[in-house]
């Protein structure tokens, strides 16, 4: 790597970039509203709530994975990404606002209705007549549940602000750099080990118990490889924009490499952990198991099988050779269908236990064009406010100097 490159770098949003962003969140604001007013009846109730959950969930694994890419390479000692390290930081700081979005999602429908209309268990009427639901209570109530969130949640932020503080700081403090390297280990480390649990809570809460007769003790480890690989798109993309706009000098196409391979890489542990999932299903034959795989096949049998060709096959093919995890328009693009694709995913979770049928109209692109409005206005702003490269740590010269 050249030694004349920038680390000193600082990115500035641009003008455009900042009015579209307000645009998009306007929009989708104003679409969501008009949806709860249009859409009509317990049918159109749930479809607004289903809409808002999968979106809401979609983008809080975004932050999150983020949040734990920063984590996995501080405890391995990673020092390949330290040069484009304040991407991950940036989306990951965006953990607090999905997670303030996601909890009134969850929570206000219950003031509102007595109940949450996406999950039978808090609805005391349904609760009183089904047997299999009481068995569940002492999980399954909703105090336990917001207890569960706040907990888990605000732990893991709490850690990833730790994480982003020592980062900064060691761009101050070059003195100290070891010292807030060392500490962000031991936050690191406390981040994983309650990461490895909240995957599995919020697989269980958020999604899982929509469908509360069925479970399936593989579904956190397939929302997991959802979330990451959706995760190391979404920076990539935010990778790739920067170096469109002759930032990140010190990135160069080794680095590129290793997201394409990443992505490469867990699109089929995604689908490992899928079919896995469905073949043991399938295999046992137990009603109260494929039911959930039932009325996926039989209303949404386009779908199911999309998410494999979209999910797998596309970027199997698009990454399979080195040269395309090096060029910047085929990552574009691999990024791209996969964001697609595990969204697509995401519904799939959602959408055959809630609305029964396939469903996308305005409250779908109103609520999406809402998050990625503050998505887009609330990375970059969190880029804006430190260097883009973080000239003081330890990694930094094996960074700059990586090569595949």
């Amino acid at each position: 790597m050249d030694q004349s490159v920038n680390i000193e770098e600082k990115f500035v949003m641009p003008a455009r970039v900042k009015m579209w962003s307000m645009i998009l969140m306007a929009a989708g604001l104003l679409g969501i509203i008009i949806s709860f007013v249009t859409y009509h009846g317990e049918e159109g109730t749930v479809h607004v709530w289903a809409t808002l959950l999968t979106v809401a969930v979609f983008f809080q694994g975004i932050a999150m994975s983020n949040a734990f890419f920063q984590a996995a390479t501080y405890v391995a000692y990673g020092g390949w990404q330290t040069t484009m390290r304040r991407v991950p930081e940036a989306i990951g700081m965006m953990l607090p606002v999905t997670a303030i979005l996601l909890l009134l999602i969850l929570a206000v429908p219950n003031w509102i209705y007595g109940h949450h209309p996406l999950y039978e268990w808090t609805n005391k009427v349904i609760v009183a007549h089904d047997p299999v639901i009481q068995a569940k209570i002492p999980y399954l109530n909703l105090p336990f549940f917001f207890i569960r969130f706040a907990f888990f949640v605000g732990i893991l932020i709490s850690l990833t602000y730790q994480m982003r503080k020592n980062s900064l700081r060691a761009d101050a403090d070059p003195a100290n750099e070891l010292t807030y390297y060392r500490n962000n280990l031991k936050w690191a480390s406390l981040f994983l080990l309650f990461f490895a649990i909240y995957i599995l809570v919020m697989a269980w809460d958020w999604l899982m118990s929509i469908d509360t007769h069925w479970y399936s003790t593989m579904y956190g480890w397939y929302t997991f490889a959802s979330n990451w690989v959706n995760g190391v798109a979404v920076c990539t993309l935010f990778v790739i924009y920067l170096k469109r706009r002759k930032y990140l000098e010190a990135v160069n196409t080794s680095h590129l490499h290793d997201l394409g391979l990443l992505m490469f890489a867990f699109s089929i542990f995604w689908t490992y952990v899928t079919f896995d999932q469905f073949m043991l299903i399938w295999y046992a034959n137990i009603p109260e198991e494929t039911a959930y795989f039932r009325m996926r096949y039989d209303h949404f049998m386009w779908l199911f099988y999309a998410i494999f060709i979209i999910n797998f096959c596309a970027p199997f093919l698009i990454l399979m050779s080195r040269d395309a995890k090096r060029k910047i328009k085929v990552l574009a693009i691999a990024a791209t269908v996969i964001i697609i694709g595990h969204f697509v995913d995401y519904y799939l979770m959602v959408y055959p236990a809630t609305t029964h049928m396939p469903q996308f109209g305005l409250v779908e692109v109103s609520t999406i064009l809402f998050f990625i409005g503050i998505f887009i206005f609330g990375v970059f702003t969190n880029l804006g406010k430190a260097n883009l490269v973080p000239k003081h740590d330890p990694f930094l010269q094996e960074s700059l100097h990586h090569s595949t």
